[in-house]
């Protein structure tokens, strides 16, 4: 069993319960656009479980929400398994790998994807910003480069061999993992979006990264298997070990005891929000839908545990690659049919 999934969690985990009709339906999408070809890549997309890591994360969504929550992180895990098999490649080929991905989400889009996945996510992004208000598309398209440039960050730290801080690395780590933008769907998905001025809030602030650290830090647990036999050094286990002369197993229980320290914050700074609602003058919609927020975040944290006992993303984590014998290259140049004249 992996190491994170014994993690006490104090908050409670709940799963929608949607989830397989849910599964069903992002590989009928991800077959509509060509990300799943064959049976080796329906394989390895349901062994990647991302219909049950947002059905426990958002326990709670409309059936369209979770559709929208599940295919958002699947174009996200796409480009990461790409990076991954990419991992000793320079800085300047990570850059021009993501060139298409960062243009989607630039004024203007991508008006000729050139790849299956950067069309893919051509689709994928005019369903996210139809409807959605303009702070809420501008601040999903900031997590998403951020997401998308930490591959020429963490690829430059690899080339520059220089030691990582705890500190460093948690700053890097927050925008190289998809949970910001899970954060988002946390609104999204559940019929709501906070402006910037509610998710600005001191309190609020905090409670959103200690979210993101006790999710990243947990995925890092998980995956250190995994990331070792690919040779990543992107890890909190092995940069507590490096900054602080930690055994494996002593690094893995200073992160256990990481994420305890952060869920304890969050509880704390929960107690402070009714207060803090009135102290910057929120309208009871407002305060209602921030209420709900943390919830949602409270209840995403609760459900990561289970989510990792049943996906197997992390099994056979020593041949880390052998999952992708078989498929097709979410990369390959995407082929129009020419127009009849």
């Amino acid at each position: 069993m992996l190491p994170a999934v014994n993690f006490p969690m104090p908050f409670v985990s709940r799963c929608h319960p949607d989830l397989e009709a849910a599964r069903q339906r992002n590989l009928e999408w991800a077959r509509e656009v060509g990300l799943v070809v064959n049976e080796a890549d329906a394989r390895r997309l349901l062994l990647w479980d991302m219909a049950g890591i947002f059905a426990y994360w958002l326990p709670r969504a409309s059936r369209e929400g979770l559709d929208l929550a599940i295919d958002t992180i699947t174009v996200g895990v796409f480009l990461e398994e790409h990076m991954e098999a990419s991992i000793d490649k320079p800085p300047e080929f990570v850059r021009d790998a993501c060139a298409e991905m960062f243009a989607v989400i630039e004024p203007g889009g991508l008006q000729t994807p050139s790849t299956v996945l950067s069309a893919a996510f051509v689709t994928l992004w005019a369903r996210l910003c139809e409807g959605a208000p303009l702070e809420w598309k501008r601040r999903v398209a900031l997590h998403w480069r951020w997401f998308i440039d930490a591959y020429i960050e963490e690829a430059r730290w690899r080339g520059s061999r220089v030691p990582q801080t705890l500190e460093g690395y948690l700053k890097l780590r927050r925008e190289s993992g998809f949970t910001h933008v899970m954060v988002d769907m946390s609104e999204r998905a559940n019929g709501f979006t906070l402006p910037d001025r509610v998710r600005d809030i001191p309190s609020v602030a905090r409670i959103i990264t200690l979210t993101v650290d006790i999710v990243d830090v947990m995925n890092d647990v998980c995956s250190l298997e995994k990331e070792l036999a690919l040779g990543d050094v992107h890890n909190v286990v092995l940069v507590l070990q490096h900054e602080r002369g930690l055994s494996q197993e002593a690094a893995i229980a200073e992160s256990y005891e990481m994420m305890r320290r952060w869920c304890d914050e969050i509880i704390q700074l929960e107690a402070l929000i009714p207060q803090d609602c009135v102290r910057h003058g929120l309208s009871q919609v407002e305060t209602e839908n921030l209420l709900h927020f943390v919830r949602a975040l409270k209840e995403g944290i609760g459900g990561q545990p289970d989510w990792y006992r049943t996906c197997g993303r992390y099994e056979n984590a020593s041949n880390p690659r052998a999952v992708a014998v078989g498929t097709t290259n979410p990369m390959r140049p995407l082929l129009v049919t020419p127009a009849h004249p």
